[in-house]
């Protein structure tokens, strides 16, 4: 029941809606923030485990391939000039045992009588001892009795060449490819000491004839991997490429020789079950979870492979360890999320409460005032919040409502005298607007009599107005007629003082024709009597003249022919200057006609024109008259309009000042009903 009252108050429903729900979403972003926070720890720690894995492996591959590179430089200076020197081969072996740390020793093997020379050493005896076997075969070995590196070294001939890997492993892998390379062989122990032996062929004309290698101890190893399990907790073990164990940290735990993993196959070994997945696994950084078949707990495996051997370095852990940390490191965060969670919901809890007793006291200011109840100010509030101005806002709305019904009481008490007065005007108004509206009745049906009066005298003068403009209009067409003869006549007159012209100028080229043809006439009675001097002239040639004479007679009768059309000519040329001379007389008396009808017609014209100006002006008095008779009846109209609309208004007016009334009516009650709602505020003093 309580729960349940809670949660109906607004404090309840703020946690509810709003802190519990953003609870509950911190809670999960700190849940979250802790797993990656554990998987980042966690893989953190297996790269750790993984690097050191990969380092010890790039150092081992760094080891080998160096002591590899120092074997194939000896059987390099073999095959460069030192073969057979028996002397200098054996001291060049010495020096690079003495001079390269870590080595247990270093050695030059030939094959049997490889240099041709067994025998002949065997007799000379001119070796130091050591250096060859009893059959005389070239094989000194140089190593150090201390089985460390350091000490003394010692000289004596390499034995079980025929039956060991560190031989055997060279020569056959050059028979098989002949391609020399290195061989790095299985650790084995010798002489109490573990070694592996690195060795390179010798070759001489495509031809294998012995090994230069040496010998490296790997009690170091074991130093190197004791050193990564204190420095990071974690069990080391390196297995060689037959996967044969070289090294284990946790062979200092172990109690018996049987329990060490030191020299043991992988697949005879405990770890015997986990042999596959350590051959599966990624050639560097490869990691992988299982339970521990020694520690018989879940563990976290790191395995790096050094190129140089195919050696393997496994880094092992317990789970519980590389998680550790996480552990820790989760539990702290989670310790710390649940203290901040327990903050932040004690501060919201606080704040809404704060919230919701500020919102509760302006609920009980609002009810109060809603019941009309002004006698009491809301108090102060220090709040700075939304809650606090809501408070304060709540304080200044009941002041200026406290303020505001008082006036409205006074108000209501003016309102309903004014409201009296109104009642009592608004009857007088009414009867004046009752006369006025009889009495603009009459002067409207005056007004639209004259209206009608008036628009029949429009219409008889816009009768006679229409018949002036018809008549003026056809005494302008006839006007138009006149101007059209008159030019008519003038274009005429013109043209015929242009053929009199014409015809003048004829008759002066026919005198001039006549000029003509009197030379031609003249020409020809000259050429008439030259023609006849000629015959005259060809007759006193005799035979001799007869052809001129012939041509005499042709120009005398083209003379005369000449002469007769001229004389047709000349008659001709004067009767046509005598047509020409009657034309242009008949065209000088037409012309003079032409001219007097052109001034008659004008005058016709004259007297015309000054008929349709009269007519003209007597059409535009009888427009202005009908215009003036149209605007007195368009006045007379808008009169009866302005009176129809005057009357229109009275009745609107007596309408309005009803309204009034009515309202004023209105008005008295709702002041009453104001005093009534006003009456349930108790104010302050």
């Amino acid at each position: 029941m309580k729960n349940s009252r809670f949660l109906s108050t607004l404090s309840g429903r703020l946690m509810l809606f709003g802190g519990v729900p953003s609870m509950v979403v911190l809670g999960a972003v700190l849940v979250m923030s802790a797993l990656d926070s554990y998987r980042e720890l966690r893989r953190a720690e297996e790269r750790l485990l993984s690097k050191s894995a990969e380092d010890a492996a790039a150092e081992l591959s760094a080891l080998n391939e160096r002591c590899n590179n120092v074997a194939a430089s000896m059987a390099l200076a073999q095959a460069n000039g030192m073969f057979g020197e028996r002397n200098a081969s054996s001291e060049y072996a010495k020096s690079v045992a003495t001079t390269i740390p870590r080595l247990l020793g270093a050695y030059i093997t030939y094959e049997p009588n490889a240099d041709g020379r067994d025998a002949e050493s065997l007799k000379q005896n001119d070796l130091a001892r050591g250096t060859m076997d009893a059959t005389g075969r070239f094989a000194p070995y140089w190593y150090f009795e201390s089985g460390d590196g350091s000490g003394p070294v010692r000289l004596k001939p390499n034995a079980d060449m025929e039956t060991l890997e560190y031989y055997l492993g060279p020569k056959q892998g050059y028979e098989k490819t002949h391609q020399a390379a290195a061989t790095l062989t299985e650790p084995y122990m010798y002489e109490g000491a573990l070694m592996v032996s690195h060795t390179f062929p010798i070759v001489m004309q495509d031809k294998f004839v012995g090994i230069a290698g040496v010998d490296r101890g790997l009690d170091a190893l074991a130093k190197n991997a004791a050193r990564i399990k204190d420095r990071l907790g974690a069990d080391v073990f390196i297995l060689s490429g037959g996967n044969r164990f070289i090294t284990a940290t946790s062979d200092t735990a172990a109690t018996s020789d049987s329990d060490r993993l030191r020299l043991q196959e992988l697949a005879k070994s405990p770890y015997s079950d986990l042999a596959s997945r350590f051959a599966s696994v990624k050639a560097e950084g490869g990691i992988f979870e299982a339970i521990d078949p020694v520690l018989k707990e879940p563990c976290i495996y790191a395995i790096a492979t050094a190129p140089i051997g195919n050696w393997k370095v496994v880094t092992r852990r317990t789970k519980a360890d590389v998680l550790a940390a996480a552990h820790a490191t989760v539990a702290r965060n989670i310790g710390i999320g649940v203290i901040g969670l327990l903050i932040v919901g004690g501060l919201m809890f606080f704040t809404t409460n704060a919230a919701s007793r500020r919102v509760r006291r302006a609920a009980e200011v609002a009810d109060r005032i809603a019941h009309g109840d002004l006698t009491r100010a809301v108090g102060e509030t220090t709040g700075g919040d939304e809650t606090g101005q809501l408070l304060r806002s709540m304080s200044t709305m009941d002041g200026n409502l406290n303020s505001l019904v008082g006036s409205v009481k006074q108000a209501g008490i003016r309102l309903n005298s004014t409201a009296t007065e109104i009642a009592a005007t608004s009857k007088q108004q009414e009867s004046s607007a009752s006369t006025f509206g009889a009495a603009s009745s009459q002067i409207a049906a005056a007004v639209t009599e004259i209206s009608a009066t008036g628009r029949d005298l429009v219409k008889t003068m816009d009768v006679v107005s229409k018949n002036a403009v018809d008549t003026a209009s056809l005494a302008g067409e006839g006007r138009t007629g006149l101007h059209g003869m008159e030019a008519v006549m003038r274009d005429l007159d013109r043209a015929t003082a242009s053929i009199g012209e014409k015809l003048g100028a004829i008759n002066e080229r026919s005198q001039k024709i006549t000029s003509v043809i009197t030379t031609i006439t003249k020409v020809a009675d000259q050429t008439n009597i030259l023609s006849i001097n000629a015959a005259i002239e060809a007759e006193k040639a005799g035979e001799f003249g007869m052809g001129f004479l012939v041509i005499a007679r042709e120009i005398r009768r083209l003379a005369d022919q000449t002469a007769s059309a001229t004389l047709d000519i000349d008659e001709t040329v004067k009767q046509m200057q005598s047509a020409v001379s009657t034309g242009v007389m008949e065209m000088d008396r037409f012309s003079d006609e032409v001219r007097r009808g052109v001034r008659v017609v004008a005058s016709a014209g004259t007297t015309l024109t000054e008929i349709i100006d009269r007519v003209n002006r007597s059409t535009e008095s009888f427009r202005q008259v009908s215009e003036s008779m149209q605007a007195q009846s368009e006045g007379a109209e808008q009169i009866s309009q302005a009176m129809s609309s005057l009357t229109s208004n009275a009745h609107q007016t007596m309408q309005s000042v009803q309204e009034s009334g009515r309202a004023a009516a209105d008005l008295q009650s709702a002041i009453g009903v104001l005093r009534v709602a006003v009456a349930k505020f108790q104010l302050r003093d």
